[in-house]
């Protein structure tokens, strides 16, 4: 009886592992069109405990963990001025409403109505930039010089400020937070801040966004390679339970 428990058990770690997986398959596939997102995978581990008699049995599998893809996403360009793409290493960090800091890759930016820049859910820049009311044009250089020309300077451009990108030591420390932002934790290692293109950071391109770095056929691979080994276990488990049933009327 012992040796189909076993197998119960097998089974049911594995379910319970496949179905993580499939979650997190579909997390990426529905964020195909997030700008800047960053797709996961669910790693395996086997599991075994020890048995006096039979040495060690296994149990399974179970989800050792699940490590985020950092690699770079396609630009795609917008032509807005005010969309960035960042074409390497490194973070915008921005201040949350609980004053916070956090860390994003979505070049979406635009300005509130006191002309402040922020993302597209209205978390302010850092370190703050504030542009003129009466802004013409917008120049972001790739270093992230912000300079302007305005209807008050229409030929001369003003150095508004200077975007900087922020990079960790180890990125898989970072926790993700939603609304595709990230804060540093004791793993990440502290945030190391410094104008883009230099110390290994990143340069910045005006005009274009960075894409989802999924890649819509090997999501639908393993979600194809997924479903059938849950499907596959689903089926092994009900043999287990019919030998634990007929184990069961043999004993009664």
């Amino acid at each position: 009886m012992a040796i189909v428990l076993t197998g119960i058990f097998s089974s049911t770690n594995a379910l319970q592992a496949f179905q993580s997986s499939l979650d997190t398959t579909a997390g990426n596939l529905a964020n195909i069109a997030t700008n800047a997102f960053k797709g996961r995978r669910t790693l395996f581990q086997d599991v075994f405990y020890s048995d006096s008699q039979n040495g060690q049995v296994g149990q399974g599998s179970q989800v050792g963990t699940t490590d985020r893809n950092f690699s770079q996403g396609k630009a795609l360009i917008t032509g807005n001025d005010l969309d960035v793409a960042i074409q390497g290493q490194g973070f915008l960090a921005v201040t949350a409403s609980n004053g916070t800091t956090q860390y994003t890759r979505d070049g979406a930016l635009q300005l509130d109505a006191t002309g402040m820049l922020v993302t597209i859910d209205g978390l302010v820049v850092q370190p703050p930039i504030t542009f003129p009311a009466d802004v013409t044009s917008t120049r972001i250089s790739a270093n992230g010089t912000i300079s302007v020309l305005t209807g008050s300077s229409p030929e001369t451009p003003i150095v508004l400020g200077q975007l900087r990108l922020t990079n960790f030591a180890n990125l898989q420390g970072l926790q993700a937070i939603g609304g595709n932002r990230f804060v540093e934790t004791n793993s990440s290692g502290v945030p190391l801040t410094n104008i883009p293109g230099t110390s290994g950071l990143g340069i910045l391109t005006q005009g274009s966004l960075e894409q989802s770095n999924v890649d819509t056929s090997t999501e639908l691979v393993r979600l194809v390679t997924t479903s059938k080994n849950y499907v596959a276990n689903s089926r092994a488990l009900k043999v287990e339970d019919r030998i634990v049933e007929g184990a069961l009327d043999l004993v009664g």
